[in-house]
C-alpha cells in the first residue's frame, strides 16, 4: 500500500509513479486529494473536512471528457 498525502499539483505525477512501480493488487490511499485520472475502488469521508479515496493497481482510468463544441 502506499499512502498520499499529496497537494493537488503534484498527484498527476504520483499516480504516474505509482503506475509505475506498485504491483498488481496493490493499493494507492490518498488522503484529501482524489487523483482525477483515476476510477476509485472507494471512498470514505473520514469527517466533515477529509476524504480518503482508494485505487487499486492495475488502476482503472477515467475516460476523458469530450467537448460539444456548438
Amino acid at each position: 500500500m502506499l499512502y498520499l498525502f499529496q497537494r493537488p499539483e503534484s498527484m498527476a505525477r504520483a499516480v504516474a509513479k505509482a503506475e509505475r512501480e506498485l504491483k498488481p493488487g496493490a493499493w494507492l490511499v490518498s488522503l484529501e486529494f482524489e487523483a482525477n485520472e483515476l476510477k476509485p475502488k472507494a471512498m470514505f469521508q473520514v469527517s466533515a473536512k477529509r476524504s480518503v479515496w482508494l485505487y487499486q493497481q492495475p488502476f482503472e482510468r477515467l475516460k476523458p471528457t469530450t467537448a460539444v463544441l456548438r
